[in-house]
């Protein structure tokens, strides 16, 4: 292959010393294509990570390095990619491996097929629990935007993760350029929205089969375990973009309308079952009655609402449901610590 294939992988770096002293980025190296320049974007990290990453630079001329104050993952995505230089553009995650042929495969069918995106493959694994799933795709070439509009349900947005993340797709740069295509400033599924974006413009897709890369699913250290104070407007933003794709789609499609229902019920819960609870929570009781009035008080969350009274069942469900009602932050916190400490109690019976 040419050296006009390069391929620019773009790292964000924040306070994962551990990940890069344990793997030392050992699955970049040990690929089979080395046509490729890796940026590690170092996103004001508080620990060691920036000079780690210092380190691995001086060894291999690939490397580069941009150190910045921190601005989260998705302003430490767009600096690579301003940085980047390949034909190509991947995004890894430290935290997870990459199989040794990944680069290569991927540039194969970039190339072969003239893609805009690949989208490949992958093995979940959640250390805890011991378990591990392959998610396979079901492969399919996609042309144009309307096979795209086709494919989007079942290929990829109900495909578990299918839609989610960055890790995953592979992107041709001059696509990337083109249509302006830059990551948001959210603390959580900025990859979601990035890809939301990129399907407006999509012309040739391919979904595969192939497993390229394991993801580690680990239950804290992340994000999404963490209290984030604007958590439910991020919610409202990932919810606008699937309504913008909605009507640039022409979708009118009941599958589709009960996935945007249910997720955004799931999106309330979020944001004041687990946000609004957080043991790192530092809102007092007047603020956290003002957050849950303006939560319930929005169009999504009172559609959402309505559609869960209709259409989840469960005592459970009834119990929160009630506390929404009754804008009751109480029976909220009571319920919810009930029903854990009940999760809880069943598990441990049952290992």
């Amino acid at each position: 292959m040419s050296k006009e294939n390069m391929v620019s992988i773009i790292v964000g770096i924040f306070n994962v010393s551990r990940f890069l002293r344990e793997k030392s980025l050992s699955c970049i190296f040990g690929q089979t294509y080395n046509d490729w320049e890796l940026i590690l974007v170092d996103d004001g990290s508080t620990d060691d990570s920036g000079q780690l990453c210092d380190e691995l630079a001086s060894s291999d001329e690939r490397i580069k390095v941009v150190h910045k104050e921190n601005g989260g993952l998705g302003s430490a995505r767009n600096v690579g990619l301003d940085a980047a230089q390949g034909d190509y553009v991947w995004f890894y995650d430290v935290d997870d491996e990459a199989k040794p042929n990944l680069l290569e495969y991927s540039v194969q069918q970039m190339e072969s097929h003239e893609l805009d995106m690949l989208q490949f493959s992958f093995r979940a694994i959640t250390p805890s629990l011991g378990v591990q799933e392959d998610v396979h795709l079901n492969e399919r070439m996609i042309e144009g935007q309307k096979q795209l509009r086709d494919a989007f349900l079942d290929d990829i947005l109900f495909v578990r993760n299918g839609n989610g993340f960055a890790w995953n797709k592979f992107y041709r740069r001059s696509f990337l350029e083109k249509n302006r295509l830059c990551f948001e400033n959210q603390q959580i599924q900025q990859d979601e929205v990035f890809n939301l974006k990129c399907y407006h413009y999509i012309e040739r897709l391919y979904l595969s089969p192939v497993i390229l890369y394991d993801y580690y699913i680990y239950n804290t250290g992340n994000n999404r375990s963490r209290f984030i104070s604007n958590r439910f407007d991020i919610y409202v933003s990932i919810r606008e973009h699937f309504e913008t794709l909605r009507k640039d789609w022409s979708i009118n499609n009941s599958r589709f309308e009960n996935y945007l229902q249910l997720r955004f019920y799931g999106c309330v819960d979020q944001s004041l079952r687990f946000n609004m609870l957080h043991p790192d929570c530092p809102w007092n009781r007047r603020k956290k009655k003002g957050e849950m009035e303006r939560v319930l008080n929005h169009k999504y969350t009172i559609e959402a609402i309505e559609w869960a009274r209709e259409n989840v069942e469960g005592f459970e469900n009834n119990i929160y449901l009630n506390a929404y009602r009754k804008r009751s932050i109480g029976l909220l916190s009571f319920a919810s610590t009930f029903f854990s400490g009940l999760r809880k109690v069943k598990h441990s019976v049952l290992r």
